[in-house]
């Protein structure tokens, strides 16, 4: 193998083109289908084993690549599917392989060789749209252009990788500026989902299970991540709304009626008045990794629907097909809001419907405290008064409840559950004092994870709590705050994810602080699109201020490019002798005495000394050799003095190489 490889180095340019494809193709690996790895995996074989690439094996290579391909592509591969950009980019670049390993088996270096790397690379850039992508092809970058001027210019791989750091220090300007202002063509949908966030995050069905099957993830999956453009709002008012249900189906919650919902027109004079002032709203940008559910989560009250999506009377926002990409939208939310005078009769009836002789008990004290207060602000905190005392356990892992009896079998036999037996039971017994109520499900967001105004929601933020009509509008009434206790094996088990207390505060903000970089790039790298320049153009134009903060950090971008070009450029040399004795030797050549090839120094200094005997260069040329061959060492102080004399003295000029010693 080791005879190989060293063989294969001998032949320079397939060397420096098969590093080339190794840097492009390694990210491709992680995309393309098993029978195309395994027809890649053929082709290095027939590499390594130097088989010639003749007709027969061509032949043989060309059709083992076809049925890689029809096989990589097989269900997907009719017209309808080519339709889809994807799988046409992933054709294509499945045929460049095939034609890229077939010139390569020849060991003919051809133009279409030398340019498909190149190829390869950006049509890699189709599947990735991650950070790591984004580092990886600047690192492609620099290697395909240091093998380029290796390649071109024949220099040794140390000089080449210093010219091309001086051209990516050049460069470095130049990107930043036609980055930020060089015209962008945005394509709706042109996200091709980020591969590592392809896991699909827990997200509700629009119903709320209360038996087994009810929702419990104490997961650290982040479900989206928001970038919130003022502060941060308070930890009581991070609530992002999913499902609003009203029908006890005794095991689950369901929502109204198809034919009972109707569409919320943002627009509608409905929607003034919900909010004091633009004070109370909130203005942030989501990003929601696939659910593949409808709903799009935005802080309790949303003010419009994101492109795209809709918002119902009760404010929840879905899309037409579920989330199976990363969503990214902007989003404005009113966080001191009364909403609700409009409310439908229809839907109020839904919100009292209540089966009495399900929950008995509940029964019994609601008329308890309904005949005792009948105000309906007093009625409400009367039931969580007597929420409160029934000396509820918050618990991951509750007993079944009797499902016949749900908020009985939880209010007066278990006594334990988590956020929707609290909400669910909740809304149960408001309705029988006679209260609308409903429950809402989403998730309710932990300030811990957050930073500066960077907030990530996971998905043990999942959560459910109870609404209540009072007078004539909604509130929000958080339920699970109501539990008395938290059972040990729950309190551990929150300790393990974090929830309850911090464990290892210290990695959890560093923790935080990566994740907080990532959401930055993301959003003023990877996404920054059309509407982003445009608007940050607009800003430029009406904020001096931030036109002033772009151009001194432009300015210093300059500065450091020029400052690595600069140190990048300067000489290199190996040997010190050499470096302190370049200024003479540069003089000697400029007075006619240039080093031949092969020349010595001491021959050199000779033919100088011929026709200027006495020169200086005769105690150059001893402190020299005493350097270069013995060990006194204490001589380099006078060598250096003898350069001085020698400058000085070849020439009356002033020269500034003797002040450069």
């Amino acid at each position: 193998m080791a005879k190989r490889l060293r063989a294969w180095r001998e032949n320079r340019e397939l060397f420096l083109l098969d590093l080339a494809y190794l840097a492009v193709v390694t990210p491709v690996l992680l995309l393309v289908k098993a029978p195309m790895l395994l027809f890649l995996l053929l082709v290095l074989v027939l590499l390594l084993a130097r088989k010639r690439g003749s007709a027969a094996t061509l032949l043989l290579v060309a059709l083992a690549g076809l049925f890689a391909i029809f096989f990589s592509i097989y269900g997907a591969f009719n017209f309808a599917g080519l339709s889809r950009l994807k799988l046409f980019v992933e054709l294509i670049l499945y045929l460049l392989l095939l034609a890229v390993s077939l010139q390569r088996l020849t060991r003919t270096i051809n133009f279409y060789l030398l340019v498909s790397p190149v190829l390869i690379l950006a049509l890699s850039l189709f599947f990735f749209d991650s950070i790591a992508m984004l580092v990886y092809v600047v690192f492609e970058v620099f290697v395909l252009l240091w093998l380029i001027l290796a390649y071109r210019t024949r220099a040794d791989a140390l000089s080449s990788l210093r010219v091309t750091g001086m051209l990516f220090a050049l460069s470095l300007p130049w990107v930043v500026l036609l980055f930020f202002f060089f015209p962008r063509i945005s394509f709706e949908h042109a996200s091709y989902g980020f591969r590592g966030d392809e896991i699909t995050r827990t997200g509700h069905d629009g119903t709320m299970r209360m038996d087994g099957a009810a929702l419990l993830v104490p997961s650290e999956r982040i479900v989206m991540e928001v970038g919130f453009q003022n502060a941060m709002p308070p930890d009581g008012q991070l609530y992002f709304r999913g499902s609003v249900l009203y029908r006890d189906k005794k095991d689950h919650w369901e929502p109204l009626p198809a034919y009972v919902r109707r569409a919320f027109a943002p627009k509608q004079r409905a929607q003034e008045g919900m909010y004091r002032s633009a004070d109370d709203v909130t203005a942030y940008k989501v990003s929601l990794y696939p659910t593949h559910k409808k709903w799009l989560y935005l802080l309790d009250l949303p003010l419009e629907a994101p492109e795209g999506a809709t918002i119902n009377a009760d404010f929840e926002t879905t899309l037409e097909k579920p989330v199976d990409e990363p969503q990214h939208y902007d989003a404005g939310s009113a966080l001191v809001y009364r909403y609700g005078d409009r409310t439908e009769r229809t839907v109020l009836a839904y919100a009292r419907d209540v089966n009495r002789s399900a929950n008995p008990r509940s029964a019994k004290a609601a008329d308890t405290i309904a005949a005792a207060n009948p105000d309906p602000k007093q009625r409400l905190n009367a039931l969580l008064h007597f929420f409160r005392d029934q000396n509820l356990t918050y618990s991951l892992r509750p007993e079944p409840l009797d499902l016949n009896h749900t908020a009985d079998s939880f209010l007066f036999d278990k006594h334990k559950g988590y956020c929707v037996h609290f909400a669910g039971s909740f809304v149960t017994l408001s309705r029988l004092a006679g209260l609308p109520a409903r429950v809402v499900t989403g998730y309710k967001a932990d300030r811990k994870n957050s930073v500066k105004n960077y907030l990530a929601v996971k998905e043990r933020d999942a959560h459910a709590w109870a609404e209540v009509y009072l007078g004539d509008h909604w509130q929000r009434v958080e339920t699970t705050a109501a539990a008395a206790f938290i059972d040990s094996e729950s309190a551990e088990l929150l300790r393990q994810t974090g929830t309850l207390e911090d464990n290892g505060e210290r990695l959890t903000r560093l923790n935080l602080y990566l994740l907080y970089v990532k959401y930055q790039v993301e959003t003023w790298v990877l996404q920054y699109s059309h509407f982003r320049q445009m608007r940050l153009l607009e800003n430029v134009k009406q904020h001096p201020a931030l036109a002033a903060k772009l151009a001194a950090a432009f300015a210093l971008i300059v500065l450091a490019s020029a400052a690595l070009f600069l140190w990048l450029r300067r000489p290199r040399c190996k040997d010190r002798l050499l470096c302190l004795l370049r200024p003479l030797l540069s003089r000697l050549q400029r007075s006619g005495f240039a080093r031949e090839e092969g020349e010595t120094l001491h021959r050199l200094f000779t033919r100088y000394l011929d026709l200027y005997p006495g020169s200086a260069l005769t105690e150059v040329d001893r402190l020299y050799h005493r350097l270069q061959y013995g060990t006194a060492k204490e001589d380099a102080v006078q060598f250096k003095k003898a350069i001085r004399a020698f400058l000085r003295e070849s020439t009356a000029k002033g020269d500034s190489d003797a002040r450069k010693l």
